[in-house]
């Protein structure tokens, strides 16, 4: 019984974090639940469990299955999908950074870059654009730093010049 208990209390914290990491409550349970299932489980199955709708089962693992972090598995002689959590946690963590930063740090460095590019001051706003101008740069390299960081973090390809560059601009800076 203190099992089934112990289980509850990590699905629901899993769950309140879900919207930390740019995933949804329902998503972070499901992912919770299947991680600490032994077996593989059914969306019927999943959805006794948590106490949820079918189709909202359905369309939360769907989500996590685009993301990585849930597979879905065949279990032999069963006609109905079944579906496992990525064991790896660190491999799900990455996977949840990268979505996370494709969501929000993408579009927000696109949009500073998109401002810097289009600033054109005439002759009587130079003094005003060159204040944008300063401050959109340094907002970019903030967040050319933080992406650079991310990237070294999911062990993606890294630009090491580009890296050094924003920490040297940092160290200047300080």
């Amino acid at each position: 019984m203190k099992s089934t208990h112990s289980l509850d209390i990590f699905i629901e914290g899993w769950g309140r974090l879900g919207q930390s990491w740019g995933i949804s409550k329902v998503m972070a349970e499901i992912h919770a639940l299947l991680y600490v299932s032994r077996d593989p489980l059914t969306l019927e199955e999943m959805s006794d469990k948590l106490m949820t709708s079918r189709s909202n089962i359905s369309l939360n693992v769907r989500g996590l299955v685009d993301l990585g972090v849930v597979k879905k598995v065949i279990v032999r002689g069963e006609r109905k999908d079944y579906y496992t959590a990525e064991d790896d946690i660190g491999k799900v963590a990455k996977l949840l950074a990268f979505a996370k930063k494709r969501k929000e740090l993408d579009p927000a460095m696109e949009i500073v870059d998109h401002a810097i590019n289009q600033l054109d001051p005439g002759a009587n706003e130079a003094e005003e654009a060159e204040f944008v101008i300063e401050r959109l740069s340094e907002l970019k390299r903030h967040m050319d730093f933080v992406n650079a960081i991310f990237h070294a973090f999911v062990g993606a390809e890294i630009d090491l010049a580009g890296l050094a560059n924003v920490i040297k601009i940092k160290e200047e800076r300080n």
